[in-house]
């Protein structure tokens, strides 16, 4: 991964991309970290990746040494995620769902959007529908 990759990156997509690069699962980095003196579980990790929780400065520090990757660009990538806005509110509810489903965060997000819009017409519909009633009332 270049220095460039690395600058822009949020930290919940540089976890899942050092994770995917040594086509590890969530048991993996909880056994590693293990190896290294830190005691996580799966759903913890997941959260990592997710954004819903981020790693303290001790555990980033492991990570750092997990991945061969400077505990620097791990804070860097940490602060890109809030740079980015990846804390508000409908992101935050993005990650709930993506972290019960399993769906990855592209894909919630994408279905967090589609869902928007058919509420949006169902609402549109449903005012429409309400005028309409009011028009055939007589006064």
């Amino acid at each position: 991964m270049n220095n460039t990759d690395l600058q822009n990156k949020s930290l919940e997509e540089l976890l899942l991309d050092l994770r995917m690069q040594k086509q590890w699962t969530y048991l993996d980095i909880v056994d590693e970290l293990y190896k290294l003196g830190i005691t996580v579980d799966e759903k913890t990790v997941k959260k990592w990746e997710l954004g819903l929780s981020y790693p303290d400065l001790n555990i980033i520090y492991k990570l750092s040494e997990l991945y061969f990757i400077s505990s620097q660009d791990l804070l860097k990538a940490k602060e890109n995620s809030y740079t980015k806005g990846y804390n508000n509110i409908h992101m935050t509810i993005i990650k709930w769902f993506c972290y019960f489903t399993g769906f990855t965060l592209k894909i919630g997000y994408i279905f967090f959007f589609i869902a928007l819009t058919l509420v949006t017409f169902g609402a549109l519909f449903y005012f429409v529908n309400q005028v309409n009633l009011l028009k055939g009332l007589s006064w």
